[in-house]
């Protein structure tokens, strides 16, 4: 009887842990899915002549609103534990510390081409994802933050040799869409490592 209680509980756990790891990989699509599709939308717009690139930002903006919403409603399905909560609230703050140095300081500083400004975000995005991951992702959360964020910076080395070419429009909107593409591979790649390595907690 106590094997089984044993057993039961040890089961207890690797279902919480497994049910974690699902809702975490389905925000990885959401997010993939919501802000690849809004910038892909904005950048059409733009070069359709029907949207300014200032208001683009906007849709950026909307496009996060949306996201943390529905990602509000993921959380239910997570356990609460304030030292995860905790880690969390300072892994998003270290999230985001990268575009305030990447679009606050350094134009500041050093100014920036319409290059810069359109492609900056992802590279901004991979380190934000490694210190965010490096910090907040512990048991039972697979480390997957760090990984996508290695994946984010070495693929954004491919922006350097295209810095070089001749700077237009169509250069600088074709990169921001390379750079969607990239992040939602990568976040697509992200998603599918955690279902199957959240399947391996319950049947290991």
């Amino acid at each position: 009887m106590a094997e089984d209680m044993a057993k039961l509980g040890d089961l207890a756990l690797k279902l919480e842990k497994y049910r974690y790891n699902i809702a975490s990989a389905l925000a990885w699509v959401i997010f993939g899915m919501v802000f690849g599709s809004i910038n892909i939308l904005g950048n059409s717009l733009i070069m359709f002549g029907i949207l300014d690139y200032r208001v683009f930002w906007v849709l950026v903006a909307i496009a996060g609103t949306i996201s943390g919403y529905v990602y509000s409603k993921i959380l239910k399905y997570m356990p609460r534990e304030r030292e995860i909560e905790k880690r969390w609230r300072v892994g998003i703050s270290l999230l985001f510390a990268p575009f305030i140095v990447s679009y606050a300081l350094i134009p500041l500083a050093f100014g920036a081409s319409a290059f810069y400004f359109n492609t900056v975000w992802y590279p901004s995005l991979g380190f934000g994802l490694l210190f965010c991951g490096l910090y907040a992702e512990r048991k039972p959360l697979i480390r997957a933050m760090t990984y996508a964020g290695i994946l984010v910076i070495v693929s954004s080395v491919i922006l350097y040799p295209i810095s070089t070419l001749p700077m237009n429009f169509k250069t600088v909107i074709a990169s921001g869409l390379l750079c969607i593409s990239m992040m939602m591979l990568i976040y697509f790649i992200t998603a599918m490592y955690i279902f199957f390595k959240a399947e391996k907690i319950v049947y290991a």
